[in-house]
């Protein structure tokens, strides 16, 4: 069974070891939104874990299965936007959706070398 993903924000709620798979097709962002989720994609390497606040952004297709851990889980699937002018034409750049912070010691003004910050140590001007 295909599942459009095209208006679907509704959050879905699993309890704790409740399974659910998708059939992913296109760009999808998973956020969730309370709780532990498992995720398994058929022909990823690793498997991705989300806590509460926490997103994951898949641009292919593939079978998705997500399981609560330790506790019910809510999460929600929606379509990423376009990229490149054509998105941003279509009012896509106007939407960018907060990330959780990915380095939990760079707060409290704690030193956090630019090496972590930065993919490969490259350095982008605008």
């Amino acid at each position: 069974m295909a599942i459009s993903f095209a208006d679907q924000t509704i959050p879905e709620r699993l309890l704790e070891g409740q399974t659910q798979t998708r059939r992913l097709r296109g760009g999808v962002r998973i956020r969730v939104t309370s709780g532990l989720v498992w995720l398994t994609i058929a022909g990823c390497r690793q498997d991705i874990w989300l806590a509460a606040g926490r997103c994951f952004d898949y641009h292919g297709r593939g079978l998705a299965i997500l399981e609560a851990v330790h506790g019910a889980a809510e999460f929600t699937v929606s379509p990423l936007r376009r990229a490149g002018w054509r998105g941003w034409l279509s009012g896509a750049g106007s939407a960018i959706a907060p990330q959780a912070p990915l380095l939990s010691g760079a707060e409290g003004g704690d030193t956090v070398r630019i090496s972590k910050l930065l993919p490969h140590g490259l350095i982008r001007w605008f």
